[in-house]
Protein backbone atom coordinates (compact mmCIF):
# COMPACT_ATOMS: atom_id res chain seq x y z
CA UNK A 1 0.00 0.00 0.00
CA UNK A 2 1.32 3.56 -0.64
CA UNK A 3 2.18 5.32 2.19
CA UNK A 4 0.12 8.21 3.55
CA UNK A 5 3.39 10.58 3.78
CA UNK A 6 4.27 9.61 0.08
CA UNK A 7 1.13 10.61 -1.10
CA UNK A 8 1.06 13.91 0.80
CA UNK A 9 4.71 14.28 -0.65
CA UNK A 10 3.58 13.29 -4.57
CA UNK A 11 0.97 16.36 -3.94
CA UNK A 12 3.71 18.94 -2.81
CA UNK A 13 5.87 18.76 -5.37
CA UNK A 14 3.18 18.10 -8.28
CA UNK A 15 1.32 21.79 -9.15
CA UNK A 16 -3.00 21.00 -9.73
CA UNK A 17 -2.64 23.30 -12.53
CA UNK A 18 -0.37 21.49 -14.70
CA UNK A 19 -2.22 18.22 -13.89
CA UNK A 20 -5.84 19.41 -14.40
CA UNK A 21 -4.79 21.95 -17.36
CA UNK A 22 -3.80 18.53 -19.01
CA UNK A 23 -7.11 17.99 -19.53
CA UNK A 24 -9.00 21.47 -19.81
CA UNK A 25 -8.03 24.77 -20.93
CA UNK A 26 -7.46 27.08 -17.98
CA UNK A 27 -7.02 31.10 -18.03
CA UNK A 28 -5.88 32.84 -15.18
CA UNK A 29 -8.52 34.40 -13.05
CA UNK A 30 -6.68 36.58 -10.36
CA UNK A 31 -5.19 33.53 -8.09
CA UNK A 32 -7.38 31.20 -9.23
CA UNK A 33 -7.89 29.61 -12.82
CA UNK A 34 -11.19 29.28 -14.36
CA UNK A 35 -12.32 26.80 -17.54
CA UNK A 36 -15.12 25.00 -18.38
CA UNK A 37 -16.20 21.82 -16.21
CA UNK A 38 -15.09 18.41 -17.69
CA UNK A 39 -17.59 16.69 -16.25
CA UNK A 40 -20.80 18.13 -17.36
CA UNK A 41 -21.98 20.22 -20.39
CA UNK A 42 -21.79 24.09 -19.58
CA UNK A 43 -21.13 27.41 -21.78
CA UNK A 44 -20.22 29.37 -18.96
CA UNK A 45 -16.70 28.40 -17.07
CA UNK A 46 -17.67 27.40 -13.94
CA UNK A 47 -15.16 24.99 -13.31
CA UNK A 48 -12.22 27.06 -10.88
CA UNK A 49 -8.70 25.67 -9.69
CA UNK A 50 -7.01 26.93 -6.76
CA UNK A 51 -3.16 26.33 -7.34
CA UNK A 52 -2.48 27.40 -3.26
CA UNK A 53 -5.03 24.86 -1.68
CA UNK A 54 -4.18 22.24 -4.50
CA UNK A 55 -8.37 22.37 -5.09
CA UNK A 56 -10.38 22.44 -8.14
CA UNK A 57 -14.33 23.31 -7.73
CA UNK A 58 -17.28 23.65 -9.93
CA UNK A 59 -19.77 26.02 -9.34
CA UNK A 60 -22.10 24.48 -11.64
CA UNK A 61 -22.11 20.68 -10.99
CA UNK A 62 -20.54 20.48 -7.15
CA UNK A 63 -17.69 18.65 -8.32
CA UNK A 64 -14.97 19.31 -6.10
CA UNK A 65 -11.43 17.75 -4.77
CA UNK A 66 -7.82 17.77 -5.28
CA UNK A 67 -5.67 16.43 -7.92
CA UNK A 68 -5.93 12.59 -7.18
CA UNK A 69 -10.14 12.82 -7.19
CA UNK A 70 -9.68 14.42 -10.82
CA UNK A 71 -7.58 12.10 -11.92
CA UNK A 72 -9.73 9.31 -10.48
CA UNK A 73 -13.47 10.99 -11.85
CA UNK A 74 -11.50 12.02 -15.31
CA UNK A 75 -10.10 8.82 -16.18
CA UNK A 76 -12.54 6.18 -14.05
CA UNK A 77 -9.64 4.93 -11.97
CA UNK A 78 -8.73 3.89 -8.65
CA UNK A 79 -7.48 5.95 -5.72
CA UNK A 80 -4.06 3.81 -6.02
CA UNK A 81 -4.45 3.63 -10.23
CA UNK A 82 -4.49 7.67 -9.99
CA UNK A 83 -1.54 8.31 -7.77
CA UNK A 84 0.50 5.81 -9.72
CA UNK A 85 -0.22 7.65 -13.05
CA UNK A 86 0.78 10.67 -11.25
CA UNK A 87 3.99 9.40 -10.14
CA UNK A 88 4.57 7.92 -13.32
CA UNK A 89 3.85 10.88 -15.69
CA UNK A 90 5.78 12.94 -13.22
CA UNK A 91 8.62 10.71 -12.55
CA UNK A 92 8.03 10.81 -8.68
CA UNK A 93 8.90 7.14 -6.68
CA UNK A 94 6.41 6.15 -4.18
CA UNK A 95 7.02 4.44 -0.98
CA UNK A 96 5.03 1.30 0.12
CA UNK A 97 4.28 0.33 3.52
CA UNK A 98 6.63 -2.01 5.30
CA UNK A 99 6.87 -5.27 4.38
CA UNK A 100 5.59 -4.55 0.69
CA UNK A 101 7.52 -4.46 -2.75
CA UNK A 102 7.62 -1.57 -4.38
CA UNK A 103 6.02 -1.58 -8.09
CA UNK A 104 8.30 -2.05 -10.51
CA UNK A 105 9.47 1.25 -12.87
CA UNK A 106 8.81 1.18 -16.14
CA UNK A 107 10.44 2.42 -18.69
CA UNK A 108 8.72 3.76 -21.58
CA UNK A 109 10.91 4.40 -24.32
CA UNK A 110 11.49 1.13 -25.85
CA UNK A 111 7.45 0.93 -26.48
CA UNK A 112 7.42 4.67 -27.38
CA UNK A 113 10.38 4.54 -29.58
CA UNK A 114 9.09 1.60 -31.79
CA UNK A 115 5.76 2.65 -31.90
CA UNK A 116 6.73 6.23 -33.82
CA UNK A 117 9.18 3.59 -36.08
CA UNK A 118 6.02 1.60 -36.72
CA UNK A 119 3.91 4.28 -37.83
CA UNK A 120 6.78 5.48 -39.98
CA UNK A 121 7.58 2.28 -41.78
CA UNK A 122 3.85 1.85 -42.53
CA UNK A 123 3.96 4.80 -44.61
CA UNK A 124 6.91 3.68 -46.63
CA UNK A 125 5.22 -0.12 -47.04
CA UNK A 126 2.60 0.01 -49.62
CA UNK A 127 1.41 -3.86 -49.47
CA UNK A 128 1.25 -3.01 -45.34
CA UNK A 129 -0.88 -0.13 -46.35
CA UNK A 130 -2.93 -1.89 -49.13
CA UNK A 131 -3.85 -4.36 -46.85
CA UNK A 132 -5.51 -2.12 -44.84
CA UNK A 133 -7.14 -0.17 -47.34
CA UNK A 134 -8.56 -3.85 -48.64
CA UNK A 135 -9.99 -4.02 -45.06
CA UNK A 136 -12.04 -0.97 -45.82
CA UNK A 137 -9.75 1.34 -43.49
CA UNK A 138 -9.31 5.01 -43.96
CA UNK A 139 -6.04 6.96 -43.06
CA UNK A 140 -7.69 8.93 -40.28
CA UNK A 141 -8.27 5.91 -38.59
CA UNK A 142 -4.97 4.78 -39.63
CA UNK A 143 -3.92 7.53 -37.92
CA UNK A 144 -6.55 7.95 -34.69
CA UNK A 145 -5.21 3.92 -34.04
CA UNK A 146 -1.60 5.04 -34.18
CA UNK A 147 -1.21 1.59 -36.56
CA UNK A 148 2.05 1.03 -37.73
CA UNK A 149 4.01 -1.88 -39.23
CA UNK A 150 7.54 -3.77 -37.60
CA UNK A 151 9.99 -3.92 -40.02
CA UNK A 152 13.09 -6.26 -39.65
CA UNK A 153 14.80 -6.98 -36.59
CA UNK A 154 17.89 -5.46 -37.60
CA UNK A 155 16.60 -2.25 -38.55
CA UNK A 156 14.33 -1.89 -34.67
CA UNK A 157 18.02 -2.74 -33.24
CA UNK A 158 19.53 -0.23 -34.66
CA UNK A 159 17.02 2.05 -34.08
CA UNK A 160 17.06 1.28 -30.24
CA UNK A 161 20.89 1.36 -29.84
CA UNK A 162 20.82 5.07 -31.80
CA UNK A 163 18.26 5.78 -29.11
CA UNK A 164 20.49 4.83 -26.86
CA UNK A 165 17.87 2.45 -25.00
CA UNK A 166 19.41 -0.61 -22.85
CA UNK A 167 18.75 -4.00 -23.96
CA UNK A 168 17.50 -5.25 -20.64
CA UNK A 169 15.05 -2.52 -20.68
CA UNK A 170 14.21 -3.20 -24.09
CA UNK A 171 13.84 -7.00 -23.24
CA UNK A 172 11.56 -6.05 -20.35
CA UNK A 173 9.41 -4.20 -22.31
CA UNK A 174 8.82 -7.20 -24.40
CA UNK A 175 10.15 -5.76 -27.45
CA UNK A 176 12.87 -8.02 -27.87
CA UNK A 177 13.45 -11.57 -27.10
CA UNK A 178 16.94 -13.04 -26.08
CA UNK A 179 17.22 -17.30 -27.05
CA UNK A 180 19.05 -19.96 -25.24
CA UNK A 181 22.40 -18.72 -26.93
CA UNK A 182 22.75 -15.54 -26.01
CA UNK A 183 21.02 -13.92 -29.21
CA UNK A 184 19.12 -11.06 -28.91
CA UNK A 185 15.86 -10.19 -31.80
CA UNK A 186 12.78 -8.61 -32.20
CA UNK A 187 9.52 -10.08 -31.52
CA UNK A 188 7.67 -8.35 -34.05
CA UNK A 189 8.50 -8.48 -37.27
CA UNK A 190 6.33 -8.52 -40.62
CA UNK A 191 4.09 -7.42 -38.92
CA UNK A 192 0.61 -4.77 -38.99
CA UNK A 193 1.26 -3.30 -35.32
CA UNK A 194 -1.88 -2.23 -33.07
CA UNK A 195 -0.51 -0.19 -29.55
CA UNK A 196 -1.85 -1.09 -26.49
CA UNK A 197 -2.47 1.28 -23.89
CA UNK A 198 -3.50 0.67 -20.30
CA UNK A 199 -6.40 1.79 -18.31
CA UNK A 200 -4.29 4.81 -17.27
CA UNK A 201 -3.15 5.39 -21.01
CA UNK A 202 0.32 4.10 -20.83
CA UNK A 203 1.34 2.19 -23.61
CA UNK A 204 2.27 -1.20 -22.15
CA UNK A 205 2.48 -3.25 -25.50
CA UNK A 206 1.81 -4.11 -28.84
CA UNK A 207 -0.48 -6.50 -30.88
CA UNK A 208 0.39 -7.51 -34.60
CA UNK A 209 -1.15 -9.29 -37.26
CA UNK A 210 0.95 -11.07 -39.79
CA UNK A 211 1.13 -10.00 -43.37
CA UNK A 212 3.14 -13.57 -44.35
CA UNK A 213 2.82 -16.94 -43.92
CA UNK A 214 2.93 -17.28 -40.19
CA UNK A 215 1.22 -19.62 -38.50
CA UNK A 216 0.31 -17.29 -35.65
CA UNK A 217 -2.18 -14.61 -37.13
CA UNK A 218 -1.87 -12.10 -34.03
CA UNK A 219 0.78 -12.57 -31.74
CA UNK A 220 0.58 -9.78 -28.66
CA UNK A 221 3.09 -8.92 -26.07
CA UNK A 222 4.34 -11.23 -23.10
CA UNK A 223 3.08 -11.25 -19.70
CA UNK A 224 4.57 -9.24 -17.50
CA UNK A 225 4.11 -6.93 -14.70
CA UNK A 226 2.86 -4.56 -17.01
CA UNK A 227 1.39 -6.37 -19.39
CA UNK A 228 -1.60 -8.36 -18.59
CA UNK A 229 -3.61 -9.06 -21.15
CA UNK A 230 -6.34 -10.96 -18.88
CA UNK A 231 -6.73 -7.05 -17.62
CA UNK A 232 -6.79 -4.96 -20.86
CA UNK A 233 -9.54 -3.90 -23.44
CA UNK A 234 -7.71 -2.78 -26.16
CA UNK A 235 -9.38 1.00 -27.32
CA UNK A 236 -10.93 1.44 -23.75
CA UNK A 237 -8.77 5.14 -24.10
CA UNK A 238 -10.48 5.78 -27.28
CA UNK A 239 -14.04 4.28 -26.23
CA UNK A 240 -14.29 6.04 -23.11
CA UNK A 241 -15.97 9.22 -24.15
CA UNK A 242 -18.59 7.26 -26.42
CA UNK A 243 -19.14 4.47 -23.31
CA UNK A 244 -20.22 7.29 -21.06
CA UNK A 245 -22.32 8.92 -23.41
CA UNK A 246 -24.10 5.84 -24.74
CA UNK A 247 -24.02 4.25 -21.12
CA UNK A 248 -23.27 1.25 -23.02
CA UNK A 249 -19.57 -0.69 -24.28
CA UNK A 250 -19.97 -2.92 -27.30
CA UNK A 251 -17.16 -5.93 -26.32
CA UNK A 252 -15.70 -7.58 -30.02
CA UNK A 253 -12.83 -9.94 -30.04
CA UNK A 254 -10.43 -8.74 -31.83
CA UNK A 255 -8.35 -5.44 -32.68
CA UNK A 256 -9.72 -4.62 -36.62
CA UNK A 257 -13.40 -5.00 -35.08
CA UNK A 258 -12.97 -3.01 -32.84
CA UNK A 259 -11.34 0.07 -35.00
CA UNK A 260 -14.28 -1.15 -37.66
CA UNK A 261 -16.50 -0.37 -35.31
CA UNK A 262 -14.62 2.96 -34.23
CA UNK A 263 -14.75 4.08 -37.92
CA UNK A 264 -18.50 3.23 -38.41
CA UNK A 265 -19.56 5.18 -35.91
CA UNK A 266 -19.66 2.61 -33.07
CA UNK A 267 -17.15 4.79 -30.73
CA UNK A 268 -17.90 2.57 -27.78
CA UNK A 269 -16.42 -0.53 -28.55
CA UNK A 270 -13.28 -1.99 -27.48
CA UNK A 271 -11.18 -5.63 -27.80
CA UNK A 272 -10.51 -8.15 -25.71
CA UNK A 273 -6.70 -9.09 -26.32
CA UNK A 274 -7.08 -12.77 -27.71
CA UNK A 275 -8.45 -14.27 -24.70
CA UNK A 276 -12.12 -14.51 -22.85
CA UNK A 277 -13.87 -11.81 -21.07
CA UNK A 278 -12.10 -12.64 -17.39
CA UNK A 279 -12.52 -11.14 -13.93
CA UNK A 280 -10.00 -9.13 -14.36
CA UNK A 281 -11.69 -7.18 -16.89
CA UNK A 282 -14.60 -6.31 -14.88
CA UNK A 283 -13.33 -3.08 -12.77
CA UNK A 284 -12.81 -1.49 -16.11
CA UNK A 285 -16.01 -1.68 -16.96
CA UNK A 286 -17.29 -0.98 -13.21
CA UNK A 287 -15.33 2.15 -13.40
CA UNK A 288 -16.85 3.40 -16.44
CA UNK A 289 -20.36 4.05 -14.57
CA UNK A 290 -21.60 0.45 -15.09
CA UNK A 291 -22.04 0.55 -18.30
CA UNK A 292 -24.76 -1.71 -20.13
CA UNK A 293 -22.38 -4.57 -22.25
CA UNK A 294 -22.94 -5.88 -25.77
CA UNK A 295 -21.43 -9.25 -26.62
CA UNK A 296 -20.61 -9.02 -30.58
CA UNK A 297 -18.23 -12.24 -30.80
CA UNK A 298 -17.81 -13.36 -34.38
CA UNK A 299 -20.61 -16.52 -34.70
CA UNK A 300 -18.77 -19.22 -35.26
CA UNK A 301 -18.03 -22.11 -32.65
CA UNK A 302 -15.34 -20.26 -31.09
CA UNK A 303 -17.09 -16.74 -31.00
CA UNK A 304 -20.17 -18.90 -29.78
CA UNK A 305 -18.30 -20.30 -26.89
CA UNK A 306 -16.94 -17.28 -26.12
CA UNK A 307 -20.39 -15.17 -25.65
CA UNK A 308 -21.30 -18.49 -23.44
CA UNK A 309 -18.62 -17.76 -20.92
CA UNK A 310 -18.90 -14.20 -21.07
CA UNK A 311 -22.23 -13.91 -20.73
CA UNK A 312 -22.51 -16.63 -17.94
CA UNK A 313 -19.66 -14.01 -16.02
CA UNK A 314 -21.78 -10.88 -16.47
CA UNK A 315 -24.75 -12.41 -15.29
CA UNK A 316 -23.47 -13.32 -12.46
CA UNK A 317 -21.94 -10.29 -11.12
CA UNK A 318 -25.54 -8.45 -12.16
CA UNK A 319 -24.30 -6.85 -15.39
CA UNK A 320 -26.75 -5.39 -17.65
CA UNK A 321 -26.87 -5.72 -21.87
CA UNK A 322 -26.58 -9.31 -23.92
CA UNK A 323 -25.72 -11.15 -26.97
CA UNK A 324 -25.37 -9.56 -30.31
CA UNK A 325 -25.63 -13.21 -32.42
CA UNK A 326 -24.79 -12.48 -36.03
CA UNK A 327 -25.91 -14.33 -38.61
CA UNK A 328 -24.05 -15.92 -41.39
CA UNK A 329 -20.96 -16.60 -39.54
CA UNK A 330 -19.77 -13.53 -39.77
CA UNK A 331 -18.24 -11.10 -37.30
CA UNK A 332 -18.94 -7.37 -37.13
CA UNK A 333 -16.01 -5.99 -39.65
CA UNK A 334 -17.59 -8.21 -42.41
CA UNK A 335 -20.97 -6.40 -42.17
CA UNK A 336 -19.11 -2.97 -42.11
CA UNK A 337 -17.12 -3.69 -45.03
CA UNK A 338 -20.30 -4.57 -46.33
CA UNK A 339 -21.73 -1.04 -45.59
CA UNK A 340 -24.89 -2.76 -43.53
CA UNK A 341 -23.90 -0.56 -40.43
CA UNK A 342 -27.37 -0.27 -40.57
CA UNK A 343 -27.90 -4.08 -39.92
CA UNK A 344 -25.20 -4.12 -37.39
CA UNK A 345 -26.74 -1.82 -35.16
CA UNK A 346 -30.29 -3.33 -34.97
CA UNK A 347 -27.75 -6.78 -34.32
CA UNK A 348 -26.76 -5.00 -31.19
CA UNK A 349 -30.49 -3.24 -30.16
CA UNK A 350 -32.39 -6.73 -30.74
CA UNK A 351 -28.94 -8.27 -28.67
CA UNK A 352 -30.58 -11.32 -26.34
CA UNK A 353 -30.59 -10.65 -22.77
CA UNK A 354 -27.21 -12.45 -20.88
CA UNK A 355 -29.68 -14.45 -18.98
CA UNK A 356 -31.71 -15.83 -22.06
CA UNK A 357 -28.63 -16.31 -24.23
CA UNK A 358 -26.82 -18.41 -21.46
CA UNK A 359 -30.14 -20.57 -20.79
CA UNK A 360 -30.99 -21.01 -24.95
CA UNK A 361 -27.10 -22.78 -24.96
CA UNK A 362 -27.61 -24.73 -21.53
CA UNK A 363 -31.23 -26.14 -23.25
CA UNK A 364 -28.95 -26.71 -27.06
CA UNK A 365 -26.37 -28.63 -25.18
CA UNK A 366 -28.01 -30.56 -22.73
CA UNK A 367 -28.95 -34.77 -24.29
CA UNK A 368 -32.08 -34.55 -22.01
CA UNK A 369 -34.70 -32.02 -20.58
CA UNK A 370 -33.55 -33.25 -17.01
CA UNK A 371 -29.91 -32.51 -17.20
CA UNK A 372 -31.26 -28.84 -19.31
CA UNK A 373 -33.31 -28.65 -15.98
CA UNK A 374 -30.19 -29.76 -13.91
CA UNK A 375 -27.86 -27.44 -15.29
CA UNK A 376 -29.94 -24.33 -16.15
CA UNK A 377 -31.08 -24.85 -12.26
CA UNK A 378 -27.55 -24.53 -11.02
CA UNK A 379 -26.85 -21.44 -13.40
CA UNK A 380 -30.02 -19.45 -11.79
CA UNK A 381 -28.50 -20.02 -8.06
CA UNK A 382 -25.23 -18.26 -8.70
CA UNK A 383 -27.72 -15.01 -9.60
CA UNK A 384 -29.00 -12.23 -7.38
CA UNK A 385 -32.55 -12.66 -6.43
CA UNK A 386 -34.11 -10.15 -9.16
CA UNK A 387 -31.86 -11.75 -11.79
CA UNK A 388 -32.57 -15.23 -11.01
CA UNK A 389 -36.51 -13.95 -10.59
CA UNK A 390 -36.00 -13.05 -14.40
CA UNK A 391 -34.22 -16.52 -15.26
CA UNK A 392 -36.45 -18.76 -13.71
CA UNK A 393 -39.55 -17.44 -15.34
CA UNK A 394 -37.81 -17.57 -18.84
CA UNK A 395 -36.05 -21.33 -18.28
CA UNK A 396 -39.69 -22.16 -17.29
CA UNK A 397 -41.27 -21.26 -20.64
CA UNK A 398 -38.04 -22.80 -22.38
CA UNK A 399 -38.30 -26.14 -20.53
CA UNK A 400 -42.27 -26.08 -20.35
CA UNK A 401 -42.57 -26.43 -16.83
CA UNK A 402 -43.78 -24.79 -13.31
CA UNK A 403 -41.54 -22.07 -13.03
CA UNK A 404 -41.82 -22.96 -8.72
CA UNK A 405 -39.46 -25.83 -9.64
CA UNK A 406 -36.68 -23.53 -9.58
CA UNK A 407 -35.27 -23.04 -6.21
CA UNK A 408 -34.43 -19.09 -5.59
CA UNK A 409 -32.41 -19.27 -2.57
CA UNK A 410 -29.23 -16.86 -2.51
CA UNK A 411 -26.07 -17.87 -1.66
CA UNK A 412 -24.94 -16.69 1.74
CA UNK A 413 -22.13 -15.35 0.22
CA UNK A 414 -23.67 -13.45 -2.10
CA UNK A 415 -26.13 -11.88 0.46
CA UNK A 416 -23.13 -10.90 2.56
CA UNK A 417 -21.34 -8.83 -0.04
CA UNK A 418 -24.71 -7.04 -0.81
CA UNK A 419 -24.68 -5.32 3.01
CA UNK A 420 -23.22 -2.88 3.31
CA UNK A 421 -21.78 -1.51 7.16
CA UNK A 422 -21.27 2.04 6.59
CA UNK A 423 -19.28 2.47 9.79
CA UNK A 424 -17.32 -0.54 8.93
CA UNK A 425 -16.40 0.68 5.62
CA UNK A 426 -15.54 4.30 7.22
CA UNK A 427 -13.54 2.74 9.36
CA UNK A 428 -11.18 0.59 7.37
CA UNK A 429 -11.14 3.15 4.18
CA UNK A 430 -9.81 5.78 7.17
CA UNK A 431 -6.76 3.27 8.08
CA UNK A 432 -6.47 2.60 4.35
CA UNK A 433 -5.62 6.14 3.53
CA UNK A 434 -3.79 7.49 6.89
CA UNK A 435 -0.84 5.30 7.26
CA UNK A 436 0.14 7.18 10.24
CA UNK A 437 -3.26 5.98 12.43
CA UNK A 438 -2.62 2.73 10.64
CA UNK A 439 0.34 2.30 12.13
CA UNK A 440 -0.93 3.80 15.77
CA UNK A 441 -4.27 1.44 16.01
CA UNK A 442 -3.61 -1.78 13.62
CA UNK A 443 -2.54 -3.82 16.33
CA UNK A 444 -5.66 -2.72 18.62
CA UNK A 445 -8.07 -4.07 16.00
CA UNK A 446 -9.06 -7.48 14.76
CA UNK A 447 -11.46 -8.47 12.05
CA UNK A 448 -13.29 -9.95 14.82
CA UNK A 449 -14.11 -6.57 15.22
CA UNK A 450 -16.03 -6.40 11.62
CA UNK A 451 -19.19 -7.94 11.72
CA UNK A 452 -19.72 -7.44 7.79
CA UNK A 453 -16.39 -6.26 6.33
CA UNK A 454 -13.74 -8.64 8.22
CA UNK A 455 -12.93 -9.58 4.50
CA UNK A 456 -11.81 -6.57 4.07
CA UNK A 457 -9.95 -5.62 6.98
CA UNK A 458 -7.72 -8.66 6.33
CA UNK A 459 -6.95 -7.39 3.14
CA UNK A 460 -5.90 -4.08 4.41
CA UNK A 461 -3.90 -6.11 6.68
CA UNK A 462 -2.07 -7.89 4.23
CA UNK A 463 -1.41 -5.23 1.83
CA UNK A 464 -4.25 -6.67 -0.57
CA UNK A 465 -4.38 -3.03 -2.19
CA UNK A 466 -6.47 -4.68 -5.36
CA UNK A 467 -9.22 -5.42 -2.61
CA UNK A 468 -9.81 -2.07 -1.71
CA UNK A 469 -10.29 -1.02 -5.23
CA UNK A 470 -14.10 -0.17 -4.96
CA UNK A 471 -13.75 1.32 -1.48
CA UNK A 472 -11.01 3.81 -1.71
CA UNK A 473 -13.04 4.78 -5.16
CA UNK A 474 -16.40 5.47 -3.19
CA UNK A 475 -17.20 8.88 -2.88
CA UNK A 476 -20.50 7.88 -0.02
CA UNK A 477 -17.78 6.46 2.21
CA UNK A 478 -15.92 9.82 4.02
CA UNK A 479 -12.60 9.13 5.74
CA UNK A 480 -12.86 9.78 9.46
CA UNK A 481 -10.98 12.49 11.05
CA UNK A 482 -8.20 11.08 13.74
CA UNK A 483 -10.27 11.61 16.71
CA UNK A 484 -13.70 9.93 15.26
CA UNK A 485 -10.96 6.95 14.21
CA UNK A 486 -9.95 6.78 17.59
CA UNK A 487 -13.73 7.22 19.19
CA UNK A 488 -14.65 4.48 16.30
CA UNK A 489 -11.99 2.10 17.28
CA UNK A 490 -12.92 2.45 21.14
CA UNK A 491 -16.85 1.97 20.60
CA UNK A 492 -15.71 -1.61 18.95
CA UNK A 493 -13.40 -2.75 20.91
CA UNK A 494 -15.86 -1.96 23.86
CA UNK A 495 -18.93 -3.72 22.12
CA UNK A 496 -16.63 -6.40 21.08
CA UNK A 497 -15.76 -7.46 25.07
CA UNK A 498 -19.23 -6.78 26.17
CA UNK A 499 -20.65 -9.32 24.28
CA UNK A 500 -16.70 -11.33 25.02
CA UNK A 501 -17.77 -11.08 28.83
CA UNK A 502 -21.47 -12.15 28.25
CA UNK A 503 -20.47 -15.41 26.28
CA UNK A 504 -18.11 -16.52 28.66
CA UNK A 505 -20.26 -16.48 32.28
CA UNK A 506 -19.29 -19.22 33.31
CA UNK A 507 -17.85 -20.06 36.75
CA UNK A 508 -14.92 -21.52 35.40
CA UNK A 509 -13.99 -19.01 33.72
CA UNK A 510 -14.06 -16.17 36.56
CA UNK A 511 -10.13 -15.01 35.78
CA UNK A 512 -10.88 -14.34 32.38
CA UNK A 513 -14.04 -12.57 33.06
CA UNK A 514 -12.49 -10.18 35.82
CA UNK A 515 -10.01 -9.21 33.27
CA UNK A 516 -12.59 -8.69 30.48
CA UNK A 517 -14.61 -6.55 33.05
CA UNK A 518 -11.35 -4.43 33.71
CA UNK A 519 -11.16 -3.90 30.21
CA UNK A 520 -14.64 -2.81 29.75
CA UNK A 521 -14.32 -0.04 32.50
CA UNK A 522 -11.10 1.30 31.08
CA UNK A 523 -12.54 1.36 27.76
CA UNK A 524 -15.93 3.08 29.21
CA UNK A 525 -13.76 5.73 30.34
CA UNK A 526 -12.58 6.44 27.06
CA UNK A 527 -8.98 5.02 27.46
CA UNK A 528 -7.70 3.35 24.18
CA UNK A 529 -4.29 2.47 25.90
CA UNK A 530 -4.64 0.25 28.78
CA UNK A 531 -6.13 -2.89 27.64
CA UNK A 532 -4.63 -5.76 26.22
CA UNK A 533 -4.10 -5.92 22.28
CA UNK A 534 -6.38 -7.72 20.28
CA UNK A 535 -5.09 -10.87 19.84
CA UNK A 536 -2.86 -11.40 22.95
Amino acid sequence: MITHNSIESLKSKIDITDVIGGFVELKRSGATYKGRCPFHEERTASFTVNPARGTYYCFGCGAKGDMISFVQEFSKLSFSDAVQKLADDHNITLEYTVGEKPREKRDPLPLETLKRLFVARLEQTPFAAEYLKTRGLGAAMIEHFEIGYAPESDEQLAVLKRENIPIGNALKAGVLVEDERGRVYARFTKRVMFPIYNHSGALVGFGGRTLGDHPAKYINSPQSAFFNKSALLFALGKAREGILKEKTVIVCEGYMDAVMLHQAGFTHAVATLGTALTHEHLPLLKRLDNPRVILSYDSDHAGKEAAFKAAKLLCEHDFLGGVAVIEGGKDPAELIEQSKTVQLAEYYRQAAAFHRFVIDELQSRAATKDEAYREIAAFVKTLSRFRAEEAKNYAAAVLGIDPRRFSLTVPMERAANRKRNIGELELIKTLALNGELHERLIDYIDSALFDTHGDLFNALRRGDESALYELLGDELIVPLAAEQTQEAVRKRLLDFYTKEMRRLRSGEQVEVLLELRGIVDRLKKGSLVAFRRMGN
